[in-house]
């Protein structure tokens, strides 16, 4: 889709008469250039405040943040070629090599913003719309014409297919003047997280302290019960009984060790499933004694 612009030529010193009249206008001409490079900076322009969802009718928001940021991209138009020269016709149609000279920061901090969000990489967006890059620089094969206006005051120019090149820059940036305002923003959603997470674990841990001493009384009572059913049983059969109560002690140890390390690695609750395991097992025992009696 082509652009097209009338630029008005340079002639604006001190002067009240009329601008003094141009003659042809040749590709390789300092007026043409300077129209063409002024229809490549427009177009990156709109294309970067419709990245940032700005209305053409709408105030920008952040004009003055585009309009500097875009300043700083040297349009350098080289290798210029005449491709089409009609002697009946003052237009002539160009191709040339269009040098776009960006800041480092400004494509690093689009490099940054892209894979700090995961979104496809600067280098394949320029890639795709056949920006190649050299440094700080990129280069893309451009067609353009120019021609004076009737009167020979005003230069026209028509620039083909920048479109998809502008939306690259365009997304370049909004992601450089973008950065410090979403990083600021995912920072805070981290703080916030972070500080959420202190709760929950603060929370965690007070309950895991509250079962554990929960845990603690209950095998207080059941060890309590074992004892007094213990002592209650004639001499005789406490005598009978107590190597095998030596053995039944050592293998409640073992397997409630044996379960509590499979419960969890929170020292915490893996002490409260060791207590519970024993008083589980001190209360089974109680009821075997009691048959004793």
């Amino acid at each position: 889709m082509k652009i097209v612009r009338i630029i008005a030529m340079a002639c604006t010193a001190l002067i009240l008469t009329s601008c003094n009249r141009i003659g042809a206008v040749e590709c390789n001409s300092a007026d043409g250039q300077a129209v063409i490079s002024s229809l490549l900076s427009d177009q990156i322009t709109q294309a970067t405040r419709s990245q940032f969802g700005i209305n053409i009718n709408e105030p920008p928001t952040n004009e003055s943040k585009i309009k500097e940021a875009v300043g700083q991209i040297k349009i350098l138009i080289e290798d210029i070629r005449t491709t089409k020269k009609d002697e009946a016709s003052s237009k002539r149609s160009c191709a040339a090599t269009v040098k776009l000279v960006l800041p480092l920061n400004m494509v690093t901090d689009a490099d940054k913003l892209h894979a700090t969000l995961g979104i496809q990489s600067i280098a394949s967006l320029t890639e795709a719309v056949g920006l190649q890059r050299s440094a700080d620089s990129y280069t893309h094969q451009l067609t353009y014409s120019v021609q004076p206006t009737d009167d020979k005051k005003k230069v026209y120019g028509e620039v083909d297919d920048f479109g998809s090149v502008a939306h690259a820059l365009g997304t370049i940036i909004y992601a450089h003047i973008t950065l410090p305002t979403i990083e600021a923003s995912l920072q805070s959603e981290a703080a916030a997280t972070q500080a959420q997470q202190a709760l929950l674990d603060q929370q965690t841990q007070a309950q895991s302290q509250a079962d554990l001493e929960l845990a603690t009384a209950e095998n207080k009572l059941a060890v309590q019960a074992y004892s007094e059913v213990w002592k209650s049983l004639p001499d005789t059969v406490r005598a009978q009984n107590v190597e095998l109560q030596r053995a039944w002690a050592k293998k409640k140890t073992a397997d409630c060790n044996i379960k509590a390390a499979e419960t969890s690695t929170d020292p915490l609750i893996k002490e409260a499933a060791r207590l519970r395991c024993e008083t589980e097992q001190t209360k089974e025992r109680v009821e075997e004694l009691k048959g004793l009696l």
